[in-house]
């Protein structure tokens, strides 16, 4: 991606999430949010795959699909939510607890952060396991800067970083304050019913990004056009700038004839699917949503101890097991 399509990305994506929020939100989260996930999923399995034991690996995955069954059970109503999100938020303190003694063993500090991370999911559970999950729902849309941060060196990561702090935290901020809301709305272009698909109100979406506390509140319709900016940035770098980074590591270390149809074949599995989760969302845009979650969750928690394995072990690096 050039620069300047790359500046032009993001001064429409900061103006269309703050101008029709719900409009952005929908049509990104369904012509793109299956492709993001998969994508990353992807990424992830190619880039950090040999730096985890088989025996990590195993038990990281039981965990997931204990997710996955908990998000079915809810999806299908034979569990109520509260219940399903604490269960799932248990799990993610498990993830989080296997990568505990491998972050203390390389520097006790980054323990005490694995620790930390447990106590705080654990007391949120407690507190509230919905606004919990809602917190880090959104804190998931700046994982783009830990891939960022572990891939890059030097003086490029320092760019990028610079970059990625305008990007994914000024940005946001700014929106959040109201000034843009203004601005836009002072020349008549905020339109925040507006949606491509029969989604209904923006009220029914709100909590996607938005506490329920806060949804008769003014600073709500501000605080979700920042969140809906964060992912669509979230999906730009996912799918825009990931696949090369992929692609550069499967030339260095595979048969170039070998990636290349895993590649063609990937992109073609990805397009299907979209595609018919894409329809899916024109049919029934929450039922579709809901399903979309089940998949969505497994990218989003298997990268908290994959970045929290990624301050404690380099590249090229294998935990043993």
């Amino acid at each position: 991606m050039s620069i300047f399509a790359a500046i032009i990305l993001f001064l429409v994506s900061a103006i269309s999430a703050v101008a029709c929020p719900l409009a952005t939100y929908t049509f990104t989260l369904a012509t793109f949010g299956l492709t993001h996930v998969l994508t990353e999923l992807h990424y992830v399995n190619h880039r950090f795959h040999q730096r985890l034991g088989n025996s990590l690996r195993l038990r990281i995955s039981q965990l997931l699909l204990l997710v996955i069954c908990f998000r079915i059970l809810q999806v299908f109503g034979l569990i109520p939510t509260w219940l399903s999100i604490s269960l799932e938020l248990s799990c993610v303190v498990g993830l989080v607890s296997l990568v505990i003694p491998i972050l203390a063993k390389k520097d006790w500090r980054l323990g005490v952060l694995g620790t930390i991370l447990c106590v705080i999911l654990a007391v949120g559970i407690f507190w509230s396991a919905t606004l919990t999950l809602l917190l880090f729902a959104i804190l998931h849309n700046i994982t783009p800067v830990g891939f960022i941060a572990e891939k890059l060196r030097g003086w490029q990561r320092n760019r990028a970083l610079f970059a990625c702090a305008v990007v994914f935290f000024l940005v946001p901020l700014v929106i959040l304050s109201g000034i843009p809301y203004k601005f836009l709305s002072s020349m008549g272009l905020v339109t925040l019913e507006a949606s491509l698909f029969p989604v209904g109100g923006l009220e029914f979406h709100l909590g996607a990004f938005v506490p329920k506390q806060l949804h008769n509140q003014v600073i709500a319709i501000h605080a979700f056009s920042a969140a809906v900016f964060l992912q669509s940035m979230h999906y730009a770098v996912v799918i825009g700038v990931l696949p090369k980074w992929d692609n550069a590591n499967q030339c260095r270390t595979s048969n170039r004839f070998l990636t290349y149809y895993e590649k063609k074949h990937f992109r073609w599995f990805v397009t299907f699917l979209s595609a018919l989760l894409f329809v899916g969302f024109t049919i029934s845009f929450i039922n579709t949503r809901a399903v979309y979650g089940i998949v969505a969750a497994v990218h989003a928690w298997v990268e908290i101890p994959i970045l929290l394995l990624a301050l404690a072990i380099p590249e090229e690096s294998k935990v043993n097991g």
